[in-house]
């Protein structure tokens, strides 16, 4: 008995919807989101049957990419692959390339396949040299566009023209062997339709069907699945309901006040309308990642201090960062001496030095070696020279920044520093400093710290006396030039600041002295900061100074009862004064005897008790004393007592 197998092939409508199995390829416009975007290389849907015949089973796509309003851009990139295997033949496709973005502008998306073959049942059923699809979807809805592409198209070896004009072509083939007696057709079609508000574009949609009689089979348009190259689609964003864009981080966070420094800021809707503001200057060289995840922008010139970096997308609002300019500053300078020669590997340290582009040593350019990013350090290489050298950093649009102290070209023969004393003062400056070396008779300048000070009387060969300018807390170079050459004590003087004294304890102590007593405050000096109470100057070697300077220790000596001060001297200066009370001890005295009254050691009045000690082995020690005193009497009436009753111990 013949068997009939039937089936009603269904006229083929191609949309954005691309059926593979029971999963949506690319979204059709009633589903489709608006600023949505999908592209596809290549797709399989080869699932028909004809029982005891024909049993297909592939499913399977390359280059699915999608992009929605605000999010990342989707994109594909592969080379040629054998896209699915089948009964009597299989699918490949060439290089794939897809791409699909959706910004708050417009929605877009491409699909680009360098050749395709498809063969199917033992037969050659379709190859094609290039197809390609691109659709955009401007804001608003608006202005879409769809466009299809094809080159070399052939069915079953034959070729076929499939264009605007004839977007439809179908083609049979025979098949032999186990299916003879069947015919293979394929219906190509071809979609462009840009609508208002959606665009879609496939190139190539091939939908296979079988018929004919195998056997006692008798097969009536039995479909056998589709292939799908090349296809697009997208939906246009609806205007002002874009995404708000966001800023989440800047780096650096600071640069100098020349501009010119090349910042990045992430966040997420950047587009290329996006503009950036520092307070209200533009910046220049806005250039958005193709992600539109971050931004490089390089900032303009501005005062120093703080302002807000404000990111602006026409259509999405604003974000703001915080960014802070710092005026270029060399704080130090390592080494500060080198032969004259040059050749001397020198580091800058300061602040935004960032955007240096070269640095001069006495209007001699030196070899800028780095640069830091974060604009904390500059290293250059030292040109020949002599002397004593200014050193100066170049910045665009002129800026110019000056170290705090030169560079010193040392020549043999020259002077040289050997010491210098005392090696600190105050910040006030006025004291009087000899510098101690050799070759210094030619010596015509001094400096510390980059400030001349002034020179008494004539140098020697071996000495020079100066009195020290003002300066600044810290430690600063001393340099020494002249006819016969330059020198440098690098640190060699620092510079105190004036203590102060904010708090003591205890407030109070004995007249006898030994009370340990705490000064809060500072800068006091280890090893160099005195105390005077009462008249009396504590040694520097009797106080005690606490590693950050910030606390120390002494005892006090004896004084007369009554209020005092404690000044703090240090070689920055004296401290204002904190008062100190001294207490006399009071008196003692026993029951039935006579007044007890403490006296320090060395006391010429007979009738007083001795003791020393700061922690209170005096009072002790008194104490013990009255006890063994009150304790013999006791013992010496009562023996009296005993002797007199007749009695004996």
């Amino acid at each position: 008995m013949r068997s009939v197998l039937r089936s009603r092939t269904a006229a083929i409508g191609v949309t954005a919807g691309l059926v593979l199995g029971s999963s949506v390829l690319l979204a059709s416009p009633a589903s489709a989101a608006p600023g949505d975007a999908t592209a596809l290389g290549a797709g399989v849907a080869l699932t028909g049957t004809v029982p005891g015949l024909v049993a297909l089973d592939a499913t399977a796509a390359v280059g699915l990419v999608t992009a929605g309003t605000g999010g990342a851009p989707g994109a594909f990139d592969s080379q040629g692959s054998t896209l699915a295997t089948v009964q009597g033949g299989e699918v490949t496709v060439g290089a794939v390339s897809t791409r699909a973005s959706s910004t708050t502008t417009g929605s877009s998306a491409s699909s680009d396949v360098a050749g395709a073959a498809v063969s199917l049942l033992g037969i050659d059923v379709l190859t094609a040299d290039a197809v390609t699809a691109d659709v955009t979807c401007p804001v608003g809805g608006g202005g879409t566009t769809a466009d299809a592409g094809l080159v070399g198209l052939a069915l079953f070896g034959t070729a076929a023209t499939l264009d605007a004009t004839t977007p439809t072509v179908s083609a049979s083939a025979a098949l032999a062997g186990d299916l003879l007696g069947a015919t293979l057709t394929v219906d190509v079609s071809r979609v462009e339709q840009a609508r208002f508000g959606s665009a879609t574009a496939t190139s190539i949609v091939a939908a296979l069907t079988l018929s004919g009689t195998v056997g006692d089979t008798q097969i009536v348009d039995v479909p056998l699945g589709t292939v799908t190259l090349a296809s697009a689609a997208c939906e246009s964003p609806t205007a002002g309901a874009a995404a708000q864009i966001t800023a989440t981080g800047i780096t650096p966070v600071v640069g100098p006040t020349s501009g010119g420094q090349v910042v990045t800021i992430t966040g997420t809707g950047f587009t290329p309308d996006t503009t950036v503001t520092f307070g209200t200057l533009p910046a220049t060289a806005v250039t958005v990642a193709a992600d539109g995840a971050s931004l490089t922008a390089t900032t303009p010139a501005s005062p120093a201090g703080p302002v807000t970096v404000t990111v602006t997308e026409p259509t999405a609002g604003t974000a703001e960062l915080a960014y802070t300019y710092v005026a270029p500053a060399i704080t130090a300078i390592d080494p500060a001496q080198g032969p004259a020669v040059g050749g001397t590997t020198v580091t800058l340290t300061g602040t935004g030095l960032d955007t240096t582009t070269g640095v001069t040593f006495d209007g001699t350019p030196g070899t800028v070696v780095s640069v830091s990013p974060d604009g904390t350090q500059v290293v250059v290489t030292s040109p020949a020279g002599t002397g004593v050298a200014e050193v100066v950093l170049t910045a665009p649009a002129g800026v110019t920044t000056t170290a705090p102290s030169p560079f010193v070209y040392v020549s043999p023969g020259g002077p040289a520093v050997v010491s210098i004393a005392p090696t600190a003062g105050p910040t006030a400056g006025g004291q009087t400093v000899v510098v101690s070396g050799t070759g210094l008779a030619g010596v015509t300048d001094v400096t510390f710290g980059g400030v001349a000070a002034t020179i008494v009387g004539t140098p020697t060969d071996t000495r020079v006396t100066v009195v020290t300018p003002a300066g600044v807390a810290g430690p600063v170079d001393v340099v020494l030039d002249g006819a016969d050459g330059a020198a440098v004590l690098e640190d060699g003087y620092t510079y105190l600041a004036e203590p102060g004294a904010a708090s003591v304890d205890p407030g109070s102590g004995s007249t006898t002295g030994g009370d340990t007593v705490t000064v809060i405050g500072g800068p006091f000096v280890p090893g160099a900061t005195t105390v005077t109470i009462c008249g009396v100057t504590i040694p520097a070697t009797a106080v005690t100074v606490s590693a950050d300077g910030t606390r120390l220790t002494f005892v006090t000596p004896a004084c007369v009862a009554g209020a005092t001060t404690i000044v703090v001297t240090t070689a920055g200066g004296a401290s204002d004064a904190l008062p100190f009370t001294y207490v006399a001890p009071a008196a003692i005295v026993p029951a039935g005897g006579d007044r007890v009254v403490p006296r320090p050691v060395g006391s010429t009045r007979a009738s007083g008790l001795a003791y020393t000690g700061s922690d209170g082995t005096g009072g002790v020690l008194l104490g013990s004393a009255l006890m063994l005193t009150l304790g013999t009497a006791l013992l010496v009436g009562a023996r009296r007592r005993a002797a007199r009753d007749g009695g004996a111990e």
